[in-house]
This record gives C-alpha cells, sequence and structure tokens, in this order.
C-alpha cells in the first residue's frame, strides 16, 4: 500500500510516538515510570537537555555554511576514501540483492536510528539517573564538536551517488523514506559516521551505568549490528566512515568518564541552569 508524502510523515511521527510508550513499558515498567520525577531530572538537566536533543539539528542544517570549495574538495576527499575498500560496499549488494532486506535495512537506518537518538535521553530521564545523564549528554556533544567540523571541511559522498563504486543508493530510491532522507541529507556527510558513532556512544556509556538498563543494552547492541550493516548495504557509507564511527563512539565514551571533564563543564552548566531555571525544590 502506498501513501503520499504528507501520510507518510504522518504516521512516521506517530510510530515513534507508539514506539515511545512501548519503549517506556518494556523497559521501566507502567508502575515504575514516575513521570513528576522525570519532568524534575529534566529541569535539573535543562541545558543539557537542550544540546542532546539541538544538536541532530544542527547537523541537519549545517549545510547552510558549507564551503565554496567544497565540491573540489569533496571529490578529492572521497576518491582518498574511496581507495580505502571501496569495492567491498558494492559486494556487499552483490550477495544480498533482495527487496526485503532493503526494506528492512531502510526502516533500521532512518527509524531506529531516529528513535535512539530520542529515545536514550527520554529513558535515562525516566530513571531519573543524573549522573548519567549528565556522562551521555557530554559524550553526545563530543560526537558533535568532532562530527560537524568533519562535515563542513571534509566532505565525502555517500557510496551510492559515487560514480566509481558502483553501489546502487538503495536508501534514496524509496519514494517516501528517500525523499525524507534527501530533504535533510546533502549526501556528503559521510566521515566518519554519526549513525555508527551515535549508537555505540549510549550503548558504552548505559553498559556501565549504576542503574539497571539491562533491557535497553540488548536492544542496542543488536541495533548497532544493524546499523553497521545497514549504512553499508544501502549506499550510504564507506568502511573507512564505519571504523570512524567506531573510533569516535569509543572516544566520546572515554572523554565523558573523565571526572574532571565532567566537572569542568558541569560547573558552567549548572551555573546557567540556576540562572535560568532557578534552584530546584523538592
Amino acid at each position: 500500500m502506498s501513501f503520499s508524502y504528507p501520510t507518510f510523515i504522518v504516521l512516521y511521527a506517530a510510530s515513534m510516538l507508539v514506539g515511545v510508550v512501548l519503549g517506556m513499558l518494556v523497559t521501566v515498567g507502567w508502575k515504575d515510570l514516575d513521570w513528576r520525577k522525570a519532568l524534575k531530572s529534566a529541569r535539573f538537566n535543562a541545558l543539557y537537555l537542550i544540546l542532546v536533543v539541538g544538536l541532530p539539528v544542527i547537523a541537519i542544517v549545517e549545510n547552510l555554511i558549507r564551503n565554496p570549495d567544497e565540491a573540489t574538495k569533496e571529490i578529492v576527499y572521497t576518491n582518498w576514501i574511496f581507495g580505502m575498500g571501496g569495492d567491498a560496499v558494492r559486494l556487499l549488494q552483490d550477495r544480498l540483492d533482495y527487496q526485503v532486506v532493503a526494506d528492512l535495512s531502510i526502516v533500521i537506518y532512518v527509524w531506529v536510528f531516529s528513535y535512539i537518538v530520542y529515545f536514550t535521553p527520554m529513558l535515562i530521564l525516566a530513571k531519573d539517573d543524573r549522573a548519567t545523564f549528565r556522562r551521555y549528554a557530554i559524550a553526545i556533544m563530543f560526537n558533535f564538536a568532532v562530527l560537524l567540523p568533519f562535515y563542513v571541511f571534509f566532505p565525502v559522498t555517500v557510496t551510492g551517488f559515487y560514480a566509481d563504486s558502483g553501489v546502487t543508493p538503495l536508501l534514496y530510491i524509496d519514494s517516501n523514506w528517500g525523499r525524507m532522507v534527501t530533504g535533510v541529507d546533502p549526501l556528503n556527510n559521510d566521515f566518519p559516521s554519526g549513525h555508527v558513532s551515535l549508537v555505540l556512544t549510549p550503548l558504552l556509556v548505559l553498559g556501565t551505568a549504576r542503574e539497571d538498563y539491562r533491557v535497553y543494552y540488548r536492544f542496542l547492541i543488536v541495533a548497532l549490528v544493524g546499523i553497521v550493516f545497514v549504512v553499508l548495504y544501502l549506499g550510504v557509507h564507506w568502511l573507512a566512515d564505519v571504523f570512524g564511527g567506531f573510533a569516535l563512539g569509543i572516544g566520546a565514551y572515554l572523554i565523558s568518564g573523565s571526572e574532571r571533564v565532567q566537572m569542568t563543564i558541569d560547573r558552567y552548566f549548572r551555573a546557567a541552569t540556576l540562572r535560568l531555571f532557578g534552584e530546584e525544590r523538592g
């Protein structure tokens, strides 16, 4: 069954909302879900929350501040990345040329990834796990502090739109999913892979948290395996992008775990939060 694009977007948003509710019920439980406690936690972490939610949006509009010499740089950098195992992506598509694999991969790339980006902070807030939220937010900040400069100054074309790759742009030829992606993606934000790093980061952070995130942690493990596969299979990323994403996710996890880094950043965030929202009561 085919839908018009506006209907598709409405269904996408509705499915995301349903997914969040079901995710909360599975990972927290209805009896343990205290919305007042979650809202207090959100208020306490207000600036961190704004950054965690806002940074992915900034990544979408960063193409507005690109260099005028980008086209030339993009060719040079993509040729360089292609030389580091570019043929592997085409071979993967050739071995798995099935429509059902492509359809499932698109859902994982677009829906599951977006779900993880926005559900993760909501889950941590629902548990009122303030220490973990601080570390998670700092790790996400570090991710984008690396991703955005690379995307602006080191543009690399997606595999599906690089002429010499022989890769089919499976993600972008889908009528609705592809339209939603190309509407916000300049198709040269490739190295390192933000999809990989932004799924690996919460996996590592929650894996060492004091609170119990076991159910969601298992989901993240499966999701990471799926994300690594689909970013290659769909004609989005190169192998080098995936390795770069792993390196970035691990780096973000290690840096965010430094008590000195946490306390330095948190001191400024706490002061700004008090000025903006006042002191938390109760």
